[in-house]
């Protein structure tokens, strides 16, 4: 993918790769408000609906798992494109299933393309480079639209239960279809260098932790997450109060986004994502067990917003380990694997809507991800340093070569 981020072509793809990531994540941020209605219009039980949940991201796993070997030859317009119709379809017909069984089906099918549209999303970042910038960047749109989506959804819910979700769900992937026709229809040329050598880990151990990371750390900050409404509703708090909550972490995850933006423009790896990922696995005790709703409703705040900041930098690590992007396919099919298990543990360990041991699991995952992350990102003293990352459109030599003749600023 050339022509770089500065240009009008650039900007156009950055905005089609922002579409596929909303459509990619819609059931990650927004499916809580599915099964709730589910759970709520006596569809599914709990452990029904953690089924339900499992099958999707099993799917969702398979599918960026098998795409990951074809990176390098994927024509992301036409594979966003055929996932985004398939998308479509599995929402609407989700919104007049009625039995457990077609609902599964179709969750296959939904999975599979949420898949196909994140492999799309993390190898478009591979290939516009500097793709932590490009994760965090595409992840301020998301947020913008799931704050709408979180506010309109409850008001579907009400007005037309299980056929009023599944069909805007629908209509939010139908509306961001036209943008995908900007992604690139081309293959990556050559395949990109691994810029790993002043790392910790070896070059062949380095794509190991990076995938641990976020293995980890997915796992288990997601593993109550489909059952959120539910932890809220049994601690007092209103399906429309669940909704307010969720626009209020979007704008928080927002800031978070907007702060990974500018601060990824200066550095590849950001010294804070190891304390983040600790912060989080405690976050994730008190919003799995919340002894009172402010507790969860803060817990749950920062739980989201922590997301928007990890997410992006863990990601965007397994394309600097590997920049043709198969790593960052794998990376989120393992996400998939990792949180299809975690939350059908949930949903099994669950005690009246509340999941104290899930919470303790989520926080030694997320205490295993620190230490992953630090085997990858913690500089070895007796390694030279990496060569510099080039911008985008610009050969590892020229930016080599541009950093040994730049003048130097002194310092004391």
């Amino acid at each position: 993918m050339v022509g770089g981020l500065r240009n009008r072509a650039g900007l156009l793809v950055l905005a089609a790769i922002s579409a596929a990531d909303c459509a990619a994540h819609s059931m990650n941020s927004l499916g809580p408000f599915a099964v709730g209605e589910l759970v709520r219009g006596g569809r599914f039980s709990i452990m029904q609906a953690g089924l339900w949940s499992c099958v999707e991201m099993l799917a969702y796993a398979v599918a960026m798992t098998a795409i990951a070997p074809l990176s390098a030859r994927l024509r992301l317009r036409q594979v966003a494109l055929l996932a985004g119709i398939g998308l479509v379809v599995a929402q609407a017909g989700s919104a007049f299933a009625v039995g457990v069984w077609p609902l599964l089906a179709l969750r296959v099918l939904s999975g599979s393309c949420l898949g196909g549209l994140n492999a799309v999303v993390n190898i478009g970042a591979s290939r516009l480079g500097k793709p932590v910038f490009v994760l965090a960047f595409v992840m301020v749109v998301q947020t913008v639209v799931f704050s709408l989506a979180s506010l309109l959804l409850p008001h579907a819910s009400a007005l037309a239960g299980q056929k009023g979700i599944f069909l805007a769900l629908a209509g939010l992937v139908v509306v961001l279809l036209p943008l995908l026709f900007f992604l690139p229809d081309t293959v990556l040329p050559t395949p990109g260098a691994n810029p790993q050598a002043g790392y910790a880990a070896p070059a062949h151990a380095a794509p190991v932790w990076a995938l641990l990371a976020v293995l980890f750390y997915t796992g288990g900050s997601l593993a109550v997450w489909p059952f959120t409404q539910r932890i809220g509703l049994s601690v007092g708090l209103a399906p429309s109060s669940f909704g307010v909550l969720s626009a209020v972490a979007n704008i928080a995850g927002l800031v978070v986004c907007l702060a990974t933006v500018l601060q990824s423009r200066r550095h590849i790896t950001s010294p804070l994502l190891v304390p983040a990922l600790v912060l989080a696995g405690g976050v994730c005790v008190v919003q799995a067990c919340p002894p009172t709703p402010w507790l969860f409703c803060t817990a749950f705040v920062l739980n989201y917003a922590a997301w928007f900041f990890v997410y992006p930098s863990l990601v965007g690590l397994t394309c600097l380990v590997d920049p043709t992007g198969k790593l960052a396919s794998r990376a989120g099919g393992a996400w998939m694997f990792s949180q299809a298990a975690t939350t059908l543990f949930a949903s099994a360990t669950q005690t009246h809507g509340l999941y104290l041991w899930t919470g303790l699991f989520s926080l030694a995952l997320c205490l295993c991800a620190a230490l992953a992350t630090l085997r990858v990102t913690r500089p070895h003293a007796g390694r030279p340093p990496s060569p510099p990352i080039p911008p985008v459109g610009q050969t590892r030599a020229q930016a080599r070569t541009k950093a040994t003749t730049s003048p130097r600023r002194h310092t004391a």
